[in-house]
Parts: structure tokens; sequence; C-alpha cells
């Protein structure tokens, strides 16, 4: 199959710009020449499930920004990982271990941004919103940069004094990275979903292996999304 560059990645829903670079990179099985990229479909289709993207070609009624799938919290929080023994004895130290682990970072240049606006969001005021948890993130959307939105759950070796609202210990947070205010407001209402369940919170203290969490998150996908949801 034959597209240009800007039919494939509004294909996947992904700018042109992130496109030719994971070209360029080899992440994509995809062949570019010139403005042309040739592909296999089946391949591609296989390669953006794996990834947790879609892959629908012009016409098959690809949205602008898909409520399921991509925004799925599963798929968001599969993209940025789950981490365990993030080092730091303050929230300084921590941030750094965090975005050390962040691969979609690529540069030391866009780790130190993403660390200085995760830090300029906690001195505006902190991101800890009690019962040990936080939920870290830029103080502006990284649009620009070309990341599609990750959360990235870590859970810490030693809980830290993070200036929480309820002034208890955090213990894991879940960094919010998002390229638009839109999408990152429609990610922090389902992770506000379960969160606010006090299960889910002793769930997460018992520091569970990524198999058993992402069942979980699954899980509160399907609630989210079925019919007592939207009543």
């Amino acid at each position: 199959m034959e597209l240009e560059l800007e039919e494939l990645a509004a294909s996947l829903n992904l700018t042109p710009a992130t496109v030719e670079r994971w070209i360029r990179q080899g992440r994509l099985p995809v062949m570019q020449k010139g403005n042309h990229c040739i592909f296999s479909r089946s391949s591609l289709k296989k390669w953006a499930e794996t990834n947790h993207l879609t892959f629908a070609p012009k016409g098959q009624g690809h949205p602008a920004e898909p409520e399921n799938g991509v925004d799925a919290l599963f798929g968001v929080i599969k993209r940025g990982g789950v981490f365990y023994d993030i080092q730091g004895f303050d929230m300084e130290a921590v941030l750094q271990s965090v975005v050390r682990r962040i691969s979609q970072f690529e540069t030391q240049d866009l780790k130190q941004r993403l660390f200085e606006s995760l830090l300029a969001r906690e001195q505006l005021m902190s991101t800890g919103i009690g019962r040990g948890v936080a939920i870290p993130h830029p103080r502006t959307p990284l649009g620009e940069i070309d990341i599609p939105a990750l959360i990235s759950v870590c859970f810490l070796k030693n809980p830290i004094d993070y200036k929480a609202l309820d002034h208890r210990p955090v213990f894991v947070l879940f960094v919010l990275v998002c390229p638009s205010s839109k999408i990152h407001l429609r990610m922090l209402a389902r992770l506000s979903y379960c969160l606010r369940e006090e299960s889910f919170v002793e769930f997460l203290r018992g520091i569970p292996d990524r198999d058993s969490f992402y069942e979980k998150i699954k899980a509160f996908d399907l609630r989210f999304d079925g019919p007592e949801s939207s009543s």
C-alpha cells in the first residue's frame, strides 16, 4: 500500500513530523520515498495494535481524537510504562529518577525539558492528591514535542513528603504527559475514576506486578465506557 506522508500520519492519528522521525529511526514498518510511504497494510495494522494506536486510512471513519483505543487508560499507561523502586528521598530527586525512565523522551534535552516542566507545576501547587498518590504533569501541554499521550506509573522505593493535601507520604506517582489540554482532561477523568475507589488505592499499596496492574486497568476502562458510566 502507498500513501503520502500526511495521509499516513492522519491514518495513525499522529503528526507528520512524528511519523517521519519514527520511519527514520526504524520504528515504523514503512519505507519512505520522497513524500510517499510504502508499506504492507497488514504489517502496519499489526504494528499499530502492538503499540496501542489505530490504523485507519481515510474514508474509514478515523476520529480526530479517538475516545477509545489510544485514549483508553490501558493503552496510555502501557505506552508510559510501570516502574518500580524509583529512587529519591525528596520530590525533586524522585522526579529526576522518573524522567530518566521515560523512554519516549529520547534525548537529554527533552528529558531536561520534561523535568523542568514537572518541577514548575509542583512549585505552583503540589500534585499530591492524598492517600499516598500524586499525579505529576507538565505545567503546560508539550504538544510540540510530537509525543502521544502517556502515563508512567512509578512506585517509589521510599515514600516521600510530597506536600500532599492530606500531608501523607506519597508512594506512587502517575506521571501524566499529554499533547493537548483536551486530552489531558480526558485522561485525568479516567485516572480519577480509578483513584476515587479506596480499594484501588489499597491494591496499589500492595505494589502489584505489571500483569495484575494492567488487568485491573483494563477492567476500569470497561466500566468507564460501559452503560452505567454514561447514565
